[in-house]
């Protein structure tokens, strides 16, 4: 008789830019190429960033980006898919949550993006919310589930935390001056991996 080893998925919820894809360099490539010079400034708000742009302007320009054929292209975030491969063998799945567009068309680029980048198994769903949406309503059918939520926005940190979420934060400049003790800031996928799969053996061995 053989006896197959039953394997549980577990869930970790993350944001996509900046998380698991480099929206960043590739936004700021494509503004170059229109034309628009930046600050060397470190902030979360492009209109500060291209003070030529209104902040109306800016968000506007981040909607054209995100609804563009370059969604089909973005590289990975550091070492995100090294971390996502290594969560993925250990059982993880993961539901990305972003505020790319609603427009189904960015959803299917992204998917194709994800898909390349890390492979067509590793994501079980991917919620796609309005250009600068708020992630409230996608996040509460978590509440207290005690899942992982992986974010750079500090805002959607703190929002997960205060939704029973084991918020991390991906370092970046325009975070750097934020803090919450219920909030982890890690720099790196290895170093989420250490976390995530140290904390799964404590669980263990308790």
């Amino acid at each position: 008789m053989i006896v197959t080893k039953e394997v549980t998925m577990k869930k970790i919820l993350t944001d996509c830019d900046g998380v698991l894809l480099d929206w960043e360099t590739a936004f700021h490539q494509w503004m170059r190429e229109k034309g628009h010079d930046k600050l060397d400034v470190y902030t979360y708000d492009m209109h500060i960033m291209y003070p030529n742009l209104g902040k109306r302007e800016a968000k506007d320009q981040i909607k054209t980006f995100n609804e563009s054929a370059w969604m089909c292209c973005l590289p990975t975030f550091k070492d995100a898919d090294q971390g996502v491969a290594t969560l993925f063998d250990n059982d993880y799945r993961f539901t990305v949550i972003t505020s790319l567009s609603d427009d189904p068309y960015a959803k299917k680029l992204r998917w194709q993006n994800l898909d390349n980048n890390f492979g067509n198994d590793a994501f079980d769903d991917l919620i796609c919310l309005e250009t600068g949406g708020d992630k409230d309503a996608a996040l509460e059918p978590y509440r207290d589930s005690g899942l992982w939520w992986i974010e750079d926005k500090w805002e959607n940190a703190v929002l997960g935390a205060d939704l029973g979420l084991r918020s991390i934060l991906i370092d970046h400049p325009h975070n750097r001056d934020k803090h919450d003790d219920r909030i982890l800031r890690l720099s790196t996928w290895q170093e989420i991996v250490e976390v995530i799969l140290n904390d799964e053996r404590k669980n263990k061995a308790a």
